[in-house]
């Protein structure tokens, strides 16, 4: 024996339906609204991670930085004799690791990681010789000249 099912022809209730997809429009949409604020959040807590990061990099450059500024012996600040002469001699020592930074000859320590990276760019077997700190200064000096044009 066959069953045969018939097909309704009725529509379901109009209104009904079209107030159940409404709901379901409305859920979406704040559905989707709670999507964009995570994304916007996950966004802005990457780019603070990166931040962070990157300061932690910078901070481990320096360290690594004066580490062989100190080992090759150019950690000295420049002495009064050297410094440009300062017309107020009323205004207090500058404080902090930046003003700190300024009295060093950055020019001689420029040149010797210059000599440095040249050094290590060479092939092991070649003999090296270490130039006088003069020599190194006026290489810093040539090349914070070429930085500032």
């Amino acid at each position: 024996m066959t069953v045969q099912h018939q097909k309704t022809t009725a529509q379901p209730s109009a209104p009904h339906s079209l107030a159940r997809l409404r709901v379901r429009e409305a859920a979406l949409r704040h559905q989707a609204a709670q999507l964009q604020a995570r994304a916007e959040h996950l966004d802005r807590v990457g780019r603070a991670h990166a931040r962070h990061l990157q300061r932690r990099i910078d901070a481990h450059e320096k360290i690594v930085l004066g580490a062989l500024v100190k080992k090759a012996g150019l950690d000295i600040p420049h002495s009064e004799a050297h410094q440009p002469p300062n017309d107020d001699d009323s205004t207090p020592l500058r404080g902090g690791l930046a003003a700190q930074s300024t009295a060093y000859d950055r020019a001689l320590i420029l040149g010797a990681l210059l000599w440095l990276e040249s050094t290590l760019n060479q092939p092991e077997n070649d003999v090296v010789s270490v130039p006088n700190r003069q020599r190194l200064r006026d290489d810093g000096l040539q090349a914070l000249k070429k930085t500032k044009r």
